[in-house]
C-alpha cells in the first residue's frame, strides 16, 4: 500500500488522507476511477487512460478539466514517492462535496485522490498461470461503459467467484455473455478470436483495446460480436483481459474445462505479443 497519497492538491500520508463525510462520491457512489499499470518503475498507457478518464467525466457532467499533464506528473511522484517497482495507480474523481441530497447543486468541486498499490502481474513466462471462472447474471446499471466506482453488482459477482475458489466471473444477460466483474472476456473458435464490441453494455477496456490493435496489426482473424453462454463453453480457448490481469487465460468455466484445462497455443501467443508490445 501507499505510504504517500495525493489529494486534492498535496501529498499526505496513507494515514492522514481523509476526504469529508458529505463527499458524493462516500454517500452516493458519485465518482469515477482509473487503475494504470506500473511495471519496472514505468507508467503504462497513460493516454489510453487519461481518454476514457475525459469520457467519463463528460458522460457525468464533473465540474473539471481533465490536464493530462498535471495528472502525469502527479503518478510520477507517487511512483517515487512509494518506491513502486511494479502494481498500479488508482485515480479516483469524485464530484464533490454538499449536504446530502440526490439531485447534485452545479459547479461542485471535485476531490480528486490518487495512490498507489503493489500487484504480481500474469507475465507470459514460465510460470504463467491459467485460472477458473463462472458465470454470473449481469445485473448491473445501464451504463457500464462509464468507469464509475458504483460496482455493487461487481462485487457480488466477483465474491460468489471468490466463495467458489474462482478467479473471475463472467457475465450474462439474455444468454448473451456481456463481460466479467473486473475485465472483458474473450474466446477463440476455430483461431478466430472473438469478444464483445465496444457498446454501452461493457467497459471499454485499455487492454482491451490494445491487444485489438495488436491483432490487427498480426492480421490474425478477428470479429467483435455478442456471444452465448453456450459458445463461451465450447471454446477453445478463453481469456481475459483488464489492466491488472494483462492477459490470463480461463481455463475452466463452472463445471466445463477449456481446452483440456490447459493454456491455450493462441492464449500464449497473444500474451507474448502483448507483453513484448508494451515493454
Amino acid at each position: 500500500m501507499s505510504k504517500f497519497v495525493f489529494l486534492n492538491t498535496r501529498y499526505v500520508e496513507f494515514k492522514d488522507a481523509k476526504i469529508h463525510i458529505e463527499d458524493r462520491g462516500f454517500q452516493f457512489s458519485d465518482s469515477v476511477y482509473e487503475v494504470i499499470k506500473v511495471i519496472n518503475n514505468n507508467l503504462f498507457d497513460f493516454d489510453y487512460h487519461m481518454g476514457r478518464l475525459k469520457y467519463s467525466t463528460k458522460e457525468l457532467k464533473f465540474n473539471i478539466k481533465i490536464d493530462n499533464i498535471f495528472f502525469n506528473k502527479i503518478f510520477i511522484n507517487l511512483i517515487k514517492k512509494n518506491r513502486l517497482t511494479n502494481g498500479i495507480v488508482y485515480l479516483q474523481i469524485t464530484r464533490g462535496e454538499q449536504p446530502r441530497e440526490h439531485a447534485y447543486k452545479k459547479n461542485l468541486k471535485p476531490n480528486i485522490i490518487a495512490y498507489t498499490s503493489k500487484k504480481k502481474f500474469n507475465f507470459p513466462n514460465k510460470n504463467f498461470k491459467g485460472y477458473k471462472a463462472i458465470t454470473y447474471p449481469d445485473i448491473r446499471w445501464g451504463r457500464p461503459d462509464i468507469k464509475t466506482t458504483s460496482l455493487l453488482a461487481n462485487i457480488l459477482a466477483a465474491s460468489e467467484a471468490s466463495n467458489k475458489a474462482a478467479y473471475e466471473t463472467i457475465l450474462f444477460k439474455n444468454n448473451k455473455i456481456t463481460e466479467a466483474s473486473h475485465s472483458n472476456v474473450w474466446i477463440i473458435k476455430k483461431n478466430k478470436i472473438i469478444t464483445h464490441p465496444a457498446t454501452r453494455e461493457i467497459l471499454k477496456g485499455v487492454t482491451r483495446t490494445l491487444l485489438i490493435n495488436i491483432i490487427k496489426s498480426l492480421e490474425i482473424n478477428f470479429e467483435e460480436r455478442e456471444f452465448s453462454i453456450n459458445e463461451l463453453y465450447k471454446s477453445d480457448e478463453v481469456f481475459i483481459t483488464s489492466t491488472g490481469s494483462l492477459i490470463t487465460p480461463i481455463i475452466k468455466i463452472d463445471k466445463i474445462k477449456i481446452n483440456n484445462g490447459k493454456i491455450g497455443q493462441v492464449t500464449k501467443f497473444l500474451a507474448l505479443s502483448f507483453y513484448k508490445a508494451i515493454i
